[in-house]
């Protein structure tokens, strides 16, 4: 079983039979039902983290013991990857933390055992490093969200890059991912509908102009 999910990741599509037996040796699946910790914000991690099944939420703990919202992993996603290949130092502390949003299998990788078995060679290396751009382009998006982002511009990116997403959460939830006020958050819905940005019918969003849209983040 656990082989034929490795066939499916992308950074092991490149390896042979052999090697992906090889590779199952050190890797195991954990089940987590809904609203469980994975891991914590500062925790020692040893594995590499492979959401198979389910959906997780990332977020932080602020000085005032509030929850910070950070992104949404849905299933066939690294959760956590290697972030540092020195050959010396096989875990890293974990940025943040990580709850079940749905039941969910994880498949975990020994991080030691990956560096010395894989990490040299070129073809998983490339692979590899295609992973962490993706972390970075995701983390890039969380500052601008959090940072640069005004709230026009917050619902206008979701609603271009996550109008599905949108759509399926109530709008309470929608604010707390923007990390807005939901009446802010229908202010703006109600200006980008009179503006013919979108159509919003039912609580169901639909884009009727996404260039326009776009250009409020771009």
């Amino acid at each position: 079983m656990i082989k034929d999910i490795l066939k499916n990741i992308d950074l092991f599509k490149k390896l042979n039979d052999n090697d992906l037996n090889k590779l199952s040796t050190i890797c195991k699946i954990e089940h987590y039902e809904k609203n469980s910790i994975v891991f914590y914000e500062n925790e020692s991690l040893f594995n590499m983290y492979y959401l198979i099944k389910g959906k997780v939420k990332l977020y932080k703990i602020d000085k005032y013991n509030n929850e910070v919202f950070l992104n949404n992993i849905n299933k066939d996603s690294f959760i956590h990857i290697l972030k540092n290949s020195k050959k010396d130092q096989f875990s890293c502390n974990s940025f943040f933390s990580v709850a079940t949003l749905e039941p969910s299998d994880i498949l975990l990788i020994d991080v030691e055992s990956f560096k010395k078995e894989f990490l040299y060679r070129q073809d998983i290396l490339e692979a590899y490093l295609n992973e962490i751009y993706f972390f970075m382009e995701q983390f890039q998006y969380i500052i601008n969200r959090d940072l640069v982002f005004d709230s026009k511009a917050k619902v206008a990116y979701m609603l271009c890059n996550n109008l599905e997403e949108f759509n399926k959460l109530k709008k309470n939830e929608v604010a707390y991912h923007l990390h807005l006020q939901p009446e802010t958050l229908s202010r703006i819905t109600k200006k980008l509908e009179k503006d013919g940005y979108i159509k919003n019918e039912q609580r169901n969003v639909t884009i009727l102009n996404r260039y326009a849209l776009e250009s409020l983040y771009r």
